[in-house]
């Protein structure tokens, strides 16, 4: 069964949930998963991409950005959809709504920022989830 965890940070900043997403992902990748990240689009990619190189020098994070139906190799992959993510068992999805594709994976990770539009966002993808019967968590950090 696919566990769906909803992490609420405190702030709106987009700087701010994009760190969040650089630490989860190291996190997952330190126990061994393949981590997908779904953006919401190509520029979030690239600000991501870059975010994933720089933000801890202490850190190595091995990912590619798939560009339409390439499939990644590496460990963790980032874009738009999730073609080439066959590969992933682990989702973060940074897009506007739930994953339509959530039995692929064995754990999709929700990043909500504390916006109005986020949370509203939030809520809707909570909903399709809890319809699918999923296992939800949420974390308020």
């Amino acid at each position: 069964m696919t566990q769906v965890n909803f992490y609420t940070l405190p702030s709106s900043e987009v700087q701010s949930r994009l760190l969040f997403v650089c630490r989860l992902t190291e996190k997952a990748y330190s126990l061994g998963h393949r981590i997908h990240i779904q953006t919401e689009s190509a520029q979030q990619s690239k600000l991501l991409d870059d975010l994933l190189w720089q933000y801890a020098s202490s850190s190595f994070i091995p990912h590619r950005t798939l560009e339409g139906s390439n499939e990644s190799r590496d460990p963790v992959s980032l874009g738009t959809g999730l073609a080439g993510a066959k590969h992933a068992d682990v989702l973060i999805n940074l897009g506007k709504q739930a994953s339509l594709a959530g039995d692929q994976f064995s754990r999709i990770n929700e990043v909500i920022s504390a916006d109005p539009e986020s949370l509203e966002q939030g809520r809707n993808r909570y909903r399709d989830y809890a319809g699918k019967d999923y296992q939800i968590e949420t974390f308020k950090l």
